[in-house]
């Protein structure tokens, strides 16, 4: 079966498969093994611009020059402590899935998109909003 060619990450993201395998096969460079990851051991998988990373957080703020990506904005700490912010897909399988897809509302994250394990948070916030169109808001 073909694989559906998105037209953007925000597609990608609303129509992802629900849930994820125990397991997943992964390689960091084309050269590079395949290694096999337990997600039941696993808090998030970052899918990043380079594996050199960013070590520092910014507290909450606006982003003007972010793309508009419709959906929830959130804010999700980690057992261990660490926080992530960024966008999330509105549907009942955000609610239901073991997991869900983040996309980092901070334009110059290192994370291009996050895979977070629910069971690996300590706390979860919605801060927001997205909604499709200013007309949901009109009196």
């Amino acid at each position: 079966m073909e694989h559906p060619r998105w037209k953007d990450i925000e597609a990608l993201v609303s129509h992802a498969q629900r849930g994820l395998p125990e397991t997943l096969r992964l390689r960091e460079t084309l050269e590079s093994p395949v290694e096999e990851i337990s997600l039941q051991n696993a808090k998030a998988i970052f899918f990043v611009n380079s594996f050199e990373g960013k070590g520092h957080r910014q507290d909450i703020k606006f982003y003007t020059n972010a793309p508009i990506i419709h959906g929830i904005w959130a804010q999700a700490q980690f057992q261990d402590g660490e926080i992530i912010e960024g966008i999330v897909h509105n549907s009942m399988h955000h609610l239901i899935d073991p997991g869900f897809f983040l996309l980092p509302s901070d334009p110059e994250s290192n994370n291009r998109l996050v895979y977070v394990v629910k069971a690996a948070l300590k706390d979860y916030r919605v801060l927001g909003l997205r909604p499709i169109s200013n007309e949901d808001f009109e009196v």
